[in-house]
């Protein structure tokens, strides 16, 4: 799903997408002249490999969070900006973007996880 920027609102709009068994989802709106706010929610079900022992397991996702979209260049301090420069907002590329931060943080299965505590 692709909008153009120029087309965004200062009104909440909302989205959802879905690939598999995980929902991205939420509002996002115009806070400034360059800048669309999303406020998004991701969240399902993701096979994943276990960091501990590489088996594969279901990772249960569950994140909400808000980034920045900026047409053009950005110049701010926030560091949750994606800037943009064809003058449209990707939301699958977002939600892909969202997915593989997910995934490139540590995760273990319920049987590392009990190792650990031992």
């Amino acid at each position: 799903m692709r909008i153009e920027f120029r087309k965004v609102g200062k009104d909440a709009n909302s989205f959802e997408l879905k690939d598999k068994e995980l929902t991205f989802s939420g509002s996002f709106r115009r806070v400034s002249n360059s800048i669309v706010r999303l406020d998004y929610k991701l969240e399902g079900k993701l096979l994943h490999s276990c960091d501990g022992c590489a088996e594969d397991f279901e990772l249960k996702i569950c994140e909400e969070s808000s980034l920045d979209v900026s047409d053009g260049r950005y110049n701010g301090d926030d560091i949750d900006v994606i800037e943009t420069f064809d003058g449209f907002i990707d939301f699958d590329e977002i939600f892909q973007s969202e997915v593989e931060s997910v995934k490139s943080d540590y995760h273990y299965c319920k049987n590392c996880i009990e190792n650990f505590k031992e």
